[in-house]
């Protein structure tokens, strides 16, 4: 086999190394090439670079708090320092094309700057990287979810950042990705969710207001860009109790998405209000609130009289 040929004369059978593996132990052509390839240590990547969308993936959940590779998450003030840095970064970047995205689900320039929305093209990805890591340690941004154990930003596919504003200060933020087929659809940082989305419009909303409990980020800025005011849920059963007392002084109308998970959660929540004392109205759309508005021209309208109706009924 001197060139990688060999000849069975008794058999009159020959070819290179591949065949011989596939006589000498029985297998198909391409167990052949597997096994080889496993025993020469060779994985077919050989001097290519892994790509940009694996080494940024986030690290799986630890959900052993005593391993050493686990890490404690930062606490609240570090956690919105890391956010608001991470935030500035990323809002010195183009927002075209975040802005375009939210244009398509019916949310104007106007309504997300308010919200503080902030967006970063793919292509500027490595340069937000550099600059967060000039400004905090590794562990720093391991410990707030901004970064894996590649030392890399794991914010790769999900570039549209929707902050939490508590006091005036982004505490937290979740991001979503604008292309189709990626999931999962959201990324965040790490922690619990430490309050509603734009629950610091509370304090300038004269009581009595009505208000929407919504789900999600883009329900809540469809409202807002139509003229409601609104809060936001991550998702139909995040509202928690400690959160009520704000809107006590509101005449809170649920709007939930109009599926199974909606119903359960907009049953569980009319009880928690009413061990508070507190009363909740609740709408049912035939479909989620930003849908509805941007295939109705008269949506608003239509919310107006579905809500005066739903007040009726708890107002007796």
């Amino acid at each position: 086999m001197q060139h990688g040929l060999f000849n069975c004369f008794s058999r009159d059978e020959g070819g290179d190394a591949i065949t011989f593996y596939e006589l000498m132990h029985g297998v198909t052509f391409a167990r052949a090439v597997r096994e080889l390839a496993r025993e020469l240590g060779l994985d077919g990547r050989k001097g290519r670079r892994p790509s940009l969308a694996s080494v940024s993936a986030p690290d799986p959940a630890e959900t052993d708090a005593e391993s050493p590779e686990s890490l404690a998450p930062l606490d609240p003030a570090q956690t919105a320092e890391a956010c608001a840095r991470f935030l500035e970064i990323c809002r010195a970047e183009d927002q075209l094309e975040g802005v375009a995205y939210l244009a398509r689900r019916g949310i104007d320039a106007a309504t997300a700057r308010r919200a503080g929305l902030t967006y970063f093209p793919r292509r500027a990805y490595r340069r937000v990287m550099r600059r967060m890591l000039e400004g905090f340690s590794q562990e720093t941004l391991r410990r707030a979810g901004l970064f894996n154990r590649r030392e890399h930003l794991t914010f790769y596919h999900h570039r549209l950042l929707f902050p939490f504003f508590v006091g005036g200060r982004p505490v937290y933020l979740q991001a979503r990705t604008t292309a189709a087929g990626v999931e999962p659809r959201w990324h965040n940082m790490r922690g619990p969710v430490p309050a509603l989305y734009n629950a610091d419009a509370l304090r300038t909303l004269p009581s009595g207001s009505i208000l929407y409990l919504v789900e999600g980020f883009t329900d809540t800025l469809t409202l807002l860009a139509n003229g409601f005011d609104a809060v936001g849920l991550v998702g139909a059963g995040g509202l928690k109790e400690e959160w009520l007392a704000p809107l006590g002084r509101f005449r809170v109308v649920a709007a939930l998405d109009p599926d199974a998970a909606g119903r359960r959660a907009a049953a569980r929540y009319r009880e928690l209000f009413a061990a508070r004392g507190l009363r909740l109205a609740a709408v049912e759309l035939p479909s989620d609130v930003n849908d509805f508005f941007r295939r109705l021209p008269v949506a608003g309208l239509e919310l107006d009289v579905l809500t005066e109706k739903a007040l009726e009924g708890v107002d007796r």
